[in-house]
């Protein structure tokens, strides 16, 4: 499997059905806010795997990617940062808006009295 492939099946299809499930209550806020954390993972992650990269720490298989680099890094792995972010930004979203709910629990309702 390539890395566009593990990508395709292990975080697309959990991004979709997330944003599927917040899509009511998603606003510019959480998109700000979701952009806001791509960039500090993208620039923050970026440098210590370009450096592990370069120590030997790990490699990437040349024949499982698609060979684009950004410094000494595959694109496929940027991605990654920016997927993982979406995921895990979007599940936290989920939660905060009533996702998980007890059973028969309905959802709460806000009224001034």
């Amino acid at each position: 499997m390539t890395y566009f492939g593990f990508l395709l099946l292990f975080l697309v299809p959990p991004i979709a059905i997330l944003l599927l499930l917040v899509r009511n209550v998603l606003g510019r806020q959480h998109l700000l806010a979701l952009a806001l954390l791509i960039v500090v993972a993208v620039v923050y992650t970026s440098p210590w795997d370009n450096y592990l990269v370069i120590r030997g720490v790990w490699t990437f298989d040349r024949a499982k990617i698609a060979n684009v680099f950004l410094w000494r890094v595959p694109v496929e792995e940027y991605i990654f940062y920016i997927l993982q972010v979406l995921l895990t930004g979007l599940f936290t979203i989920w939660l905060m808006a009533g996702g998980v709910r007890q059973r028969g629990e309905e959802p709460s309702q806000h009224s001034e009295t």
